[in-house]
């Protein structure tokens, strides 16, 4: 009795699993938009053009990451053995107030904007995919007083609630962006990847 149910388990599954991708539906990661002669991608430095530094080499290591993390193409370092070339770019990072108190006219929230233009092309120069108007944005807080402590956002800031008051809203402000920024490159990556290499889910 046991060997047919587990038979009958068995039937059921495989009838679920291909009705779901005789659908249209795909694992994550699973699939590729990409000719099938693409098979290895180099990723050069992302160039940052904004006024924020560091934020290329951070968004270089989250796009490899990203590429690397589902196996559809190998990341390789070298242009020239690469079937194919991601050139991105961080174009602007720019704020714009949300927020702001009555009396002091302090921002107490801001939008962090980043704008982002990526390419993948074959190195023959072919564009493969592209999006040159990539925003990515993001909301943090201008004043201490508008910070949640019990955020996760808050605890990878490495601060403590307790020597929050100490700080001036500069000082917090500035960490919130920077846990903004950090947040906008993984965002940016799982985009990029996304519309250039993953099969429309």
């Amino acid at each position: 009795m046991d060997i047919i149910k587990k038979s009958l388990l068995l039937l059921y599954s495989s009838i679920i699993i291909s009705s779901l991708t005789s659908c249209g539906y795909q694992f994550q990661g699973s699939g590729s938009i990409l000719p099938e002669d693409i098979k290895t991608v180099a990723i050069p430095v992302v160039k940052n053009r904004s006024t924020e530094t560091g934020l290329g080499p951070e968004l270089t290591e989250k796009l490899r990451s990203r590429f690397e993390r589902y196996g559809v193409v190998k990341v390789v370092d070298d242009v020239a053995s690469a079937d194919a070339v991601l050139d991105t770019q961080i174009v602007d990072v720019y704020t714009q107030v949300r927020d702001v108190t009555g009396a002091t006219d302090i921002a107490l929230e801001q939008d962090l904007i980043m704008l982002v233009s990526s390419e993948l092309k074959r190195r023959s120069g072919q564009v493969l995919w592209r999006n040159d108007r990539l925003a990515i944005r993001e909301t943090f807080a201008g004043s201490k007083d508008v910070v949640v402590t019990t955020s996760s956002s808050f605890r990878q800031s490495g601060i403590d609630g307790s020597t929050l008051g100490s700080l001036g809203n500069r000082e917090v402000s500035r960490g919130q962006q920077r846990l903004a920024l950090s947040d906008m490159m993984d965002e940016a990556s799982r985009l990029i990847y996304e519309d250039s290499v993953a099969a429309d889910f």
